[in-house]
């Protein structure tokens, strides 16, 4: 375990069937305190990856917004594979509520804040200035522009 902590290679007989036996962790460097910090704020999509002809693993997709900071990207080879979480976003590590069965009183809280809610799946056309509101990748309603900061 120690080997493992301090040089980011798995050494195992039978390889454990990964894709990857090196890269899984980083060297935090000293530079600065905020670089420091910033090394427990990353996500790295592993190293595997680096080696792919496809982009497709790269995207920073639109669900990831607001969670993954697209700025804070490094150049190179492990560009769009280190990723950096935003100031806003804090991890958990399990669900605190149950989204699924408190939906009902979440649109109602959104809409008494500002929302528009869409109704049906048929009403999904919005103004093209208003901004949409997601939950967990599903269209819940849309927001004014100029509502959205106290919405927020």
């Amino acid at each position: 375990m120690e080997h493992f902590l301090a040089t980011g290679n798995l050494t195992s007989k039978s390889q454990l069937d990964l894709q990857q036996t090196a890269g899984f962790t980083m060297v935090a460097d000293k530079l600065n305190n905020t670089r420091y910090l910033s090394h427990f704020r990353s996500i790295h999509r592993g190293q595997y990856f680096t080696e792919m002809k496809t982009t497709t693993v790269r995207k920073l997709l639109p669900e990831a917004w607001g969670f993954i900071c697209p700025v804070h990207t490094p150049d190179g080879s492990p560009c769009g594979l280190l990723n950096h979480i935003t100031l806003s976003c804090a991890p958990l590590s399990s669900e605190e509520i149950n989204m699924k069965e408190n939906m009902t009183g979440f649109r109602n809280l959104c809409a008494k804040l500002g929302m528009h809610p869409l109704q049906t799946d048929f009403n999904l056309i919005q103004p093209h200035t208003f901004l949409p509101v997601m939950l967990d990748g599903i269209a819940i309603g849309y927001l004014e522009p100029d509502v959205a900061p106290i919405f927020a």
